[in-house]
């Protein structure tokens, strides 16, 4: 399908056409007609679907038919994170170059008085993070009384991370007839519980092909002990230094010593951690998407929505402990249709977790135990066998067994999930 056939203004179709988007992506042939007829739309899609401009091309004609040419924010989009933040509004600014319309974002880390001196100049489309949101709400230094269109992206990390007072807030502040957009990478119980609060006779949307898609990234298993896994990674980026890299840690501790490692072996290497400076953390990210280093080293929330052209490879250097976030992960590898490849190097400790996940996939990943490296795996590959088969013939109890995973819930709850949680806001 075409871009042509929504009718989208010409400002926006020239626009579109410099960006040498030749046909619609799924998600955007069936989410653009509905934000063009005002309807709330409930949006699940998987990561590199292309729902960024599924929601900003309609919001763009929309606000260019209306014509209004007041100062007032017009558009709301929420995000996650500040790295998401800066991306959305670069893409605004791209597809909005031949108008009037006005975009600007705003994330924790910076001054209070910036935003305030920004906010004061004609802003159409604002694209902000939660805790500065409520910041200046809170500080009433806002005006989002005249939104006439609010996008929660990411919703489901929004809602991981604990962030729903916030929603809360936004939406008691907004023109109560704004149309709303949700979109999300997975559907779960707090994703549809939200949902039907705030959606009015919505039309919901399910592009969700996470299974399909994922099983087009070729995903490889390395059973290895702990301490081999740093060799295996830098043998690994060795033998294909053609390509690129986003290797995967749960923690920052982890991240800062692989990266230094990597340095270390000789391999150019950026770190992405929530306790670098905002200037430190964008740096990287065009540093790595200019291609002047191979190897960009992230955590799960610093690297949710980046997107990267064409990444070779995602490396889980630890398994994520939920689907969602190996599926956000992997995510960054195979976009828009392309082949992509996730390796995962996984320890004894850690085989339960990549059961679940290749059980909720429905997806045998392939498992590699000679690759010129010289790994003596052999024990290993013995010890994975038997925990396989245990946990097989306790397959009625689930991977953990249900006192363990019950326990877990129980550490869990009332929590926010991630690090550093509030550098992200």
């Amino acid at each position: 399908m075409s871009f042509t056939d929504f009718n989208l203004n010409d400002k926006i179709l020239n626009a579109i056409n410099d960006c040498n988007y030749l046909q619609t992506t799924p998600i955007q042939k069936e989410v653009i007609p509905h934000i063009l007829k005002n309807k709330d739309v409930q949006a699940i899609a998987p990561t590199g679907s292309g729902k960024t401009a599924s929601f900003i091309l309609p919001i763009l004609h929309n606000l260019l038919k209306n014509n209004d040419n007041t100062s007032e924010i017009k558009a709301l989009i929420i995000v996650p994170t500040k790295e998401l933040a800066v991306q959305i509004n670069q893409s605004i600014l791209k597809y909005a170059i031949n108008t009037n319309i006005k975009s600007h974002c705003i994330f924790g880390g910076t001054k209070m008085k910036s935003d305030i001196n920004n906010l004061k100049n004609q802003i159409d489309i604002l694209v902000c993070t939660t805790g500065r949101l409520s910041q200046h709400i809170k500080d009433n230094t806002i005006n989002i009384s005249n939104v006439k269109y609010l996008v929660l992206d990411e919703a489901d990390t929004l809602l991981e991370m604990g962030f729903i007072h916030e929603i809360n807030l936004a939406l008691q502040n907004i023109s109560k007839d704004s149309q709303i957009s949700l979109f999300s990478a997975t559907m779960g119980n707090s994703i549809k519980k939200l949902s039907d609060k705030i959606l009015k006779n919505k039309v919901c949307i399910n592009i969700d092909k996470k299974q399909k898609e994922t099983h087009k990234i070729k995903q490889i298993v390395y059973y290895i002990s702990k301490e081999q896994k740093v060799d295996l990674l830098s043998f690994l980026i060795g033998k294909n230094y053609q390509d690129r890299f986003i290797v995967f840690t749960r923690t920052k501790h982890i991240a800062k010593e692989v990266y230094e490692k990597l340095q270390k072996s000789g391999l150019k290497c950026l770190n992405l951690q929530g306790d670098m400076t905002q200037a430190a953390r964008l740096k990287s990210i065009k540093e790595f998407k200019n291609k002047k280093a191979q190897v960009l080293i992230a955590t799960d929330i610093t690297a949710r929505g980046i997107h990267i052209d064409a990444l070779e490879y995602v490396i889980n250097y630890d398994i994520p402990n939920s689907v969602d976030d190996y599926v956000h992960r992997i995510g960054r590898t195979g976009r828009a249709g392309k082949s992509g490849n996730a390796i995962n190097l996984v320890s004894n400790s850690e085989i339960y977790s990549l059961k679940i996940i290749e059980k909720k996939l429905q997806f045998k990943m392939t498992e590699v135990f000679e690759d010129g490296f010289g790994l003596d795996i052999s024990d290993d590959v013995k010890s994975v066998k038997i925990i396989v088969k245990k946990e097989e013939k306790s397959a009625t109890k689930g991977a953990y067994g249900k006192k363990e995973v019950n326990n877990k819930k129980k550490k869990l709850k009332g929590k926010r999930s991630g690090w550093n949680i509030y550098d992200n806001r």
